[in-house]
């Protein structure tokens, strides 16, 4: 988008080259996806997403200072909208922002023309834009009939899923119409951002419209209650309640509140988004720590399978060919004894049917070896279970690991799984960058 800062741009560059040089060749030979090339790289983001009206477009302006996107009580807006800086003034639709090889966005091409044509992005040269992209949403809205990403056209629950994954911090507005009551604002919580909770901000917009105190606590507590059956941590995140001082529009702003300590939480959700930098650098390391993490597991537990695979194999073949040869070498020397001909024949006949059957019998034979890949990571693992004083993480690693890892053993078949004893060396690389190189990054950027 343009020149990144040093620092940024050096850790950018770092994990690029761990990522490119040694997880990508094992992640391909594997079949375990680690994004592209570009996946990683890119601004500090932040998706703001949130009911229709909450106050998403308005905030946004607010925070660039400059009246940039399209606000009123009705919809008014169905695209997502990626705003960042630009010398000049300039909108891009979104063919042209996957299509763009400077732009980190070619992987949303996935979702298809639909999602393409509610796509865009909007340079301005705005100082605050400057190291900083917010992605502006459509409203969440419940509709008549059947809960369907098919209303929008294109999966909007996956979209969301594939922008907060790479946010950096995911700001979720509601409002006093609507305090958590949409469903598909719930059902986003719940299957879009299950694995961004991390970075999830939940704020209380519009607050100044409340008549009273005790209107602001009711409708407070009926968020709380709905946010309460689908964000399943011990407590309650914290809530900013917020509001946009020099907003304009309709709505009619209470004389009655006390607006000071809502001053306050609105100045402390624009400090936190102002650390988004230092967010960037957090999660792009965290993120190359879990997938090296998962890379790992998935390898190993694959690799294992294929050697046994691989051992079957060639014992299939030394017999089949000892079979052949040792027949064909019988029925030449006793082919003056009907017998020892007719022996000869058998024997050399059951080693090529035996090579003949070798992939079948194969076929079987891993459908043995994945019944048992829970037994393969226990015992490619036992050291580190053992030492580990919480076994919890490397067995919940393993959890959501282990479908990917069925599912490629399943596709792949016994020629495609790497089996080759070089493997275990290659892989025992990912041990230094999990306990060294990666955590050394990490160590930089604080």
């Amino acid at each position: 988008m343009h020149e990144k800062s040093d620092p940024l741009s050096q850790q950018e560059g770092r994990i690029k080259e761990i990522r490119e040089h040694l997880l990508r060749p094992i992640a391909d030979k594997f079949g375990f996806p680690i994004g592209s090339a570009g996946s990683a790289l890119g601004m500090p983001t932040v998706l703001c997403l949130g009911n229709h009206s909450s106050g998403k477009s308005t905030f946004v302006n607010h925070l660039a200072g400059d009246s940039i996107q399209d606000t009123g009580v009705a919809p008014t807006d169905d695209s997502f909208t990626l705003i960042t800086y630009g010398a000049v003034e300039e909108t891009m639709d979104g063919r042209a922002v996957v299509t763009d090889p400077q732009l980190p966005y070619r992987d949303l091409e996935q979702f298809g023309k639909p999602f393409l044509d509610h796509l865009r992005l909007k340079r301005r040269p705005i100082e605050t834009l400057k190291n900083l992209c917010i992605i502006d949403s459509p409203g969440m809205i419940d509709h008549a009939g059947e809960h369907r990403d098919s209303s929008r056209g294109y999966d909007f629950k996956a979209v969301v899923r594939a922008f907060a994954e790479t946010a950096d911090l995911v700001v979720f507005f509601f409002d006093p119409d609507k305090p958590g009551t949409t469903g598909e604002s719930l059902r986003i919580i719940t299957e879009s951002l299950n694995d961004s909770m991390y970075k999830l901000l939940i704020v209380f917009n519009k607050v100044d419209t409340f008549e009273d105190v005790r209107d602001f606590a009711r409708t407070y507590g009926a968020l709380c209650w709905n946010l309460s059956r689908v964000v399943r941590t011990k407590d309650m995140p914290h809530i900013y309640c917020t509001f946009v001082p020099d907003a304009k529009g309709d709505r009619p702003r209470s004389k009655t509140i006390e607006l000071t300590e809502f001053e306050k939480s609105t100045r402390d959700l624009k400090t936190e988004i102002s650390r988004v930098g230092e967010r960037r650098r957090t999660n792009m390391v965290g993120a190359l720590l879990d997938s090296t993490r998962s890379l790992q597991v998935h390898a190993t537990v694959c690799q294992r399978v294929g050697w046994k695979l691989l051992v079957e194999k060639l014992s299939l073949w030394t017999g089949s060919l000892l079979l052949t040869l040792g027949g064909a070498a019988l029925a030449w020397y006793a082919r003056s004894n009907s017998y020892g001909l007719a022996a000869g024949v058998v024997l050399a006949i059951v080693g090529i049917a035996l090579a003949v059957l070798t992939p079948q019998f194969l076929k079987w034979r891993l459908q043995h070896h994945i019944a048992l890949v829970d037994k393969y990571f226990r015992e490619s693992f036992q050291k580190k279970l053992l030492s580990q004083q919480n076994t919890r993480f490397l067995e919940g690693l393993w959890e959501s690991v282990r479908p990917r890892t069925v599912t490629f053993l399943n596709s792949a078949g016994p020629r495609i799984i790497p089996g080759a004893p070089v493997w275990p060396a290659r892989l025992r690389k990912l041990d230094n960058a999990i306990d060294k190189d990666i955590p050394d990054l990490l160590k930089s950027t604080k």
